[in-house]
């Protein structure tokens, strides 16, 4: 009996060993090779009118901006983007999800999404602000406008989904947080769509101060902490490289770029 409980005790440990160890990794970006070093975000619009890459990597300051060509991009639910797509580009997380579970069910998804045209009624949140993309045209609405935006894209055939306002038209959302970690956005720069990270783990005035010194004026908050900041990009071989965090079986949505 001594002997199952000793081994029991030892299985914890190495668990939650474990766990800590997968918590303060996830935590970091992974090794990245920027194409370029950037200062503002007119040099950004510049570079990208003079490459064919699937995903350019700038580095600012404080930021690493991560711009795809991409002829869609799409809301995805359920089953994760499998890396072996070679049409996908780029994949981070998106919406909050309610709840860790592992199975996955649509309403725990936090806010109305729309899957090409497909809409459905996620977990109810205040204060969610929306990014559609129809037709080729994307777009990030403000909290007044978020609901009706994502019910027109999903009757448009269009992608959409809710989060966190960070910036709109260079204002301040009312989201807010105290924590030191790594943040992300879903930004708007130039007519440019990028996901912005930061490049170390910071608190969130810092983060939003960078986005301001780079210019960005409309941006939307993306889902992170350990694991739910799984991401990656396709470099110019075709390879995936992971940007930040590894696999997490309690997410079930995430932003695509084909």
């Amino acid at each position: 009996m001594l002997r199952v409980l000793l081994l029991i005790d030892s299985v914890c440990v190495f668990v939650l060993i474990g766990l800590s160890i997968f918590i303060m990794s996830s935590q970091y970006h992974n090794p990245l090779k920027p194409d370029r070093a950037i200062s503002s975000s007119e040099e950004i619009a510049s570079a990208m009118q003079e490459t064919d890459k699937a995903v350019t990597v700038f580095e600012a300051e404080d930021l690493y901006v991560f711009c795809p060509n991409y002829s869609n991009i799409t809301f995805v639910s359920g089953e994760r983007p499998s890396k072996s797509d070679e049409s996908i580009k780029l994949c981070v997380a998106a919406a909050f999800q309610a709840t860790y579970n592992l199975r996955f069910e649509e309403d725990e998804v936090v806010g109305w999404h729309s899957i090409n045209g497909r809409l459905e009624r996620g977990k109810p949140e205040k204060n969610l602000g929306a990014f559609t993309y129809i037709d080729g045209e994307a777009r990030i609405w403000n909290v007044d406008e978020a609901e009706d935006a994502i019910k027109n894209a999903a009757a448009s055939g269009g992608t959409g989904y809710q989060q966190f306002i960070v910036l709109y038209d260079g204002e301040h959302g009312g989201h807010d947080s105290d924590e030191f970690r790594c943040y992300r956005v879903l930004a708007i720069l130039n007519d440019q769509i990028c996901i912005i990270d930061s490049k170390t783990q910071m608190h969130y005035g810092k983060f939003i101060s960078a986005l301001e010194k780079l210019g960005v004026r409309y941006a939307l908050y993306c889902d992170m902490g350990s694991g739910w900041n799984y991401s990656w990009y396709r470099d110019v071989d075709g390879k995936a490289i992971d940007i930040i965090g590894s696999p997490w079986p309690f997410s079930h949505n995430w932003l695509v770029f084909e």
